[in-house]
Order: C-alpha cells, then structure tokens, then sequence
C-alpha cells in the first residue's frame, strides 16, 4: 500500500497510495500508525471490503472519543461546572451522529449482492454485539447518568421534569438533560439505522415474520436476527424520556382546562 512500487490489487491500475516518509504531521495524527490496522490492499477479501472495514473502524474511534467527552462530562457534573458538561455532552452527540451517517454509507455504499459476498467471509460468531466501542459507550452513559442523579440531588431538584419546565430555576443542569436527551436520540438514530440496513441487507422485516416462509435470516452468532427488536428502542436515559411525556401531559391538560 505504500510502498509506491507499481503494484496493484484486485486488477486496478493507476497510481498505488503512497504513505510517504516521516513528517510533523504524521507525528501529531499518527496515520501511518493507524492505516497499519486496515488489512492489507492484496489480502481484501473483496474489493468493497476496504469501505466496509474503514467505515467500522472508524465508528470505533468516534465511539472511543465520546467515551472520553462522556467521562469528562459527568466529572464536570461533580463539579457543578454544569456549561461544560453540556459542552461535552453536546460534542459526544454529534459524533455519535457521525456514526450513523457512516452507518448509511455502508447500506448506500455496498450493493447487497457485494455485502452478502462480504458477510460470506467474515469469521464464525464475528457480532457487532462485541463492540468495545459501544460496550464501553454503555458503560459511560450509566456512568453519566448516575453522576447527573447526585447532581439533581445536590441541587435540590425533586424530578427530572422540573428541568424540562419553562423558567426552570436550574437553567444550567436543564441544558445539561436536554443534551442528554439528545445523546440518547442520536444512539437510537444509529440503533434504528442498523436495523433498516439489517432488513435491506439480509431480510427479516417484522411484516414478513406472519407470512409462509423458511426460517428468517440468522446473526453471525446464528441467533435470529428478530433479537435486535429489543435494542431498537433502548434508551440510556429512560428516566428524562419518562420526563418528556410528562411536561407534555401536563401541558395538554392545562390546555384542555384553559379551554372549559
């Protein structure tokens, strides 16, 4: 891949990728560290596999740095530094809606004919339920949530729709679960992305499950894929989306009263 030699894979011609010699750049991003993970040019199993493997990877990295902003977030929640925490909980949001831009790429990017031949390939028992990013990226959300919990609590703040009401008195601690709402949004956007590209790619769509048919597609894991039903809609965040319908209960209901 870098040798810059001439030699190509998978037929093509043209220029060969040449990573190049050492520079202050590579110094500080570390690409030629980071290409090194990416299976080499003549050993791809297919030719799509490279966007398949770098669009997964590249999930991972994103997952690590919101696992990193997540962290930094809830101790800044101890700290009542309240504008930094929403801060970076707002940046870890939108890197999670990177991931499920990348998501879409994979469905756009790779016909099925050519993700079936990809999937064809793939180790036995390989799961995307293995993930260290998003295992980890669990791990922090409760993290975050509990620390938001003592925040509430050190605040003297009753209930999470409190800080969802017009002219809350904790205007800072509500942007804070605001953001968070939309944290949790951004990972459900990526959990139903998933599951429309596991349909398009593989089958599986609820409306067929009542129809005459063999047995529905299987995980890598050889589990139904009818198992990822239950990840669709989890949330991280239940209480604040308990919260939600709430303020919207009571404001119908002032409403209705307003209007007797």
């Amino acid at each position: 891949m870098s040798s810059g030699d001439g030699q190509h894979e998978h037929g093509m011609s043209g220029p060969v990728f040449a990573v190049g010699g050492p520079t202050a750049y590579d110094d500080v991003v570390r690409f030629t560290a980071a290409v090194r993970a990416l299976h080499p040019l003549p050993e791809m199993p297919h030719p799509d596999f490279l966007l398949f493997q770098t669009l997964h990877l590249t999930a991972e990295l994103l997952w690590y740095n919101m696992h990193f902003d997540i962290v930094r977030a809830a101790d800044d929640l101890g700290r009542r530094d309240y504008r930094s925490a929403r801060r970076l909980v707002h940046r870890a949001t939108e890197l999670q809606r990177l991931t499920v831009t990348h998501l879409k790429q994979v469905r756009s990017g790779i016909p099925q004919t050519e993700f079936l031949q990809i999937r064809a390939g793939l180790p036995d028992g390989g799961s995307g339920l293995d993930s260290p990013g998003m295992r980890n990226l669990q791990k922090a959300c409760r993290h975050l949530w509990r620390c938001f919990c003592a925040a509430m609590e050190s605040d003297g703040v009753a209930s999470e729709s409190q800080l969802l009401e017009a002219g809350t008195a904790h205007p800072d601690l509500g942007a804070v679960a605001l953001e968070m709402l939309e944290l949790d949004d951004a990972m459900l956007g990526w959990q139903q992305e998933h599951q429309r590209m596991v349909w398009a790619r593989l089958g599986g769509h609820p409306t067929l499950r009542a129809m005459p048919q063999a047995q529905g597609p299987v995980s890598l894991t050889g589990r139904s894929v009818d198992v990822l039903d239950r990840f669709v809609a989890h949330m991280r965040f239940p209480r604040l989306w308990q919260a939600v319908q709430h303020c919207h209960e009571s404001m119908t209901g002032e409403t209705r009263r307003g209007k007797e």
